[in-house]
């Protein structure tokens, strides 16, 4: 791993699925180690995910109770102990609904997240990956809805709008037209999805809230990732890293590449940069 030079570390923001998570979707006990010995010096520990409230804090307290999270790809950041809602930002109704109208055009399968933690199923499309054991998207917490049925459901608005489809020149169209709704956010975590949020809401926005909070300079803050959506957070922490697993255009832009998630590389990297300083 390149050496750089970088402020003392007082928080690690890490992506869940493809940099935490191994390939069969567990953290191992050399992560766990890693990140436990962390917080044993005072650091926060953060997870930073495109999962639900629910879904990302069951990992969260995995490693150890009370951390802050950042979740629905940081539509939402929330300090654990005690509970407190420090960001939030959703995707108003009227560009709901005109998410929701692409994808119901598309016939593409897509869930929405609400504020409340549940998530919403689409009756459109069929689900790629649904319930599969172990799976990153098995868990749905709300009820299953018609694209006319979304809006009604999720309070003021959504925090986010996923959809999901093998097809590419689907996904393509997707991008597009959903990038023609005035104010909006596009990201995708993986190569089968497309997010659309609230403009300006992204895992950076959602660790810059945090860390205000917290009192602690981004410049103190280590961030690690391995795909699109976590380039917000990674261009504005002090130290960024990419996984060896990551996409390319992430190991372009981060200061460092560790191992890749089923080689322990968030161990590494907090080893090298946190434990051994």
């Amino acid at each position: 791993m390149q050496t750089v030079q970088h402020e003392a570390i007082r928080l690690i923001a890490i992506d869940l699925d493809g940099t935490l998570l191994s390939s069969d979707k567990v953290i191992s006990e050399g992560n766990l180690a890693a990140l436990r010995a962390a917080i044993d010096r005072g650091v926060y520990v953060v997870l930073a995910s495109g999962r639900s409230h629910g879904n990302a804090m069951a990992y969260s307290e995995q490693i150890r109770k009370g951390q802050p999270l950042i979740c629905a790809n940081g539509a939402m950041a929330v300090l654990s102990d005690p509970y407190e809602c420090v960001y939030c930002e959703c995707l108003p109704k009227e560009k709901l609904r005109a998410a929701v109208a692409i994808l119901e055009k598309e016939k593409c399968y897509y869930n929405v997240y609400c504020d409340d933690g549940s998530v919403m199923e689409s009756r459109t499309g069929s689900a790629p990956r649904k319930r599969a054991p172990n799976n990153a998207y098995a868990v749905y917490e709300g009820q299953v809805l018609s694209g006319d049925e979304m809006p009604k459901y999720v309070g003021d608005g959504a925090l986010k709008v996923v959809c999901f489809s093998p097809d590419e020149e689907k996904m393509a169209r997707i991008r597009k037209a959903a990038g023609n709704i005035p104010g909006v956010e596009i990201n995708s975590s993986w190569s089968d999805n497309i997010e659309i949020m609230e403009g300006g809401v992204h895992k950076g926005a959602a660790l810059r809230a945090l860390c205000q909070r917290l009192d602690i300079p981004l410049s103190c803050t280590m961030a690690i990732g391995d795909n699109e959506n976590d380039l917000p957070m990674l261009e504005i922490a002090g130290l960024s890293v990419a996984m060896g697993n990551a996409v390319k255009s992430v190991k372009a832009r981060c200061d460092v590449t560790t191992a890749n998630n089923d080689e322990d590389g968030v161990a590494a990297a907090v080893r090298r940069f946190v434990l051994e300083v």
